[in-house]
């Protein structure tokens, strides 16, 4: 019995002294978020580009942020790179395709997209690329004859649907 009023005593002072304990109270507000670096990021890229030089996806994401800061030349440059070290690498020729479109290279802009095709001849997005590329050059032929391929290899795809709202629009769908 001695024993047990002891225990008993024991975990009653515990579950004073935890309950009297005061917490610290918690933030009123999260710390502050730091904001997107592109220029840190592109130096940080650099530095992974030295250690595997012609690494595709550091290429692409430098593409991503030079292109997003307005710097087209700088992106074509890390895109070439990319197709260079990898030909067959059908982002790269795609995201260069798109690249040089923005840059009113339309020729480019077909030649790259064309080669995506040449490495995948059902890659959706390269087709959707190319009927919008012929339908703002007016040729509606050429379009919908890329259009409807898109639809047909895969309609629930973004491109997909893309493709047949432009063939909406040309009347062909």
């Amino acid at each position: 019995m001695g024993v047990s009023a002891l225990l008993l005593g024991a975990l009653s002072l515990f579950l004073w002294k935890v309950s009297s304990h005061q917490t610290v109270p918690a933030p009123s507000s999260p710390p502050p978020v730091v904001a997107d670096n592109p220029d840190h990021e592109l130096k940080e890229l650099a530095v992974q580009l030295e250690k595997k030089p012609g690494h595709i996806p550091v290429l692409i994401r430098m593409a991503q942020i030079e292109r997003d800061k307005g710097q087209l030349d700088d992106a074509a440059g890390h895109l070439r790179e990319a197709v260079k070290n990898e030909p067959s690498n059908q982002d790269a020729h795609l995201e260069l395709g798109r690249l040089l479109y923005e840059r009113n290279d339309v020729a480019g802009s077909i030649a790259e997209t064309e080669k995506v095709l040449s490495l995948n001849p059902k890659q959706v997005d390269a087709l959707y690329n190319l009927g919008a590329i012929y339908a703002n050059l007016g040729n509606s032929q050429r379009a919908r004859s890329y259009w409807s391929k898109a639809v047909e290899i895969d309609p629930a795809a973004d491109s997909g649907k893309k493709a047949r709202a432009g063939l909406v629009k040309l009347g062909g769908a």
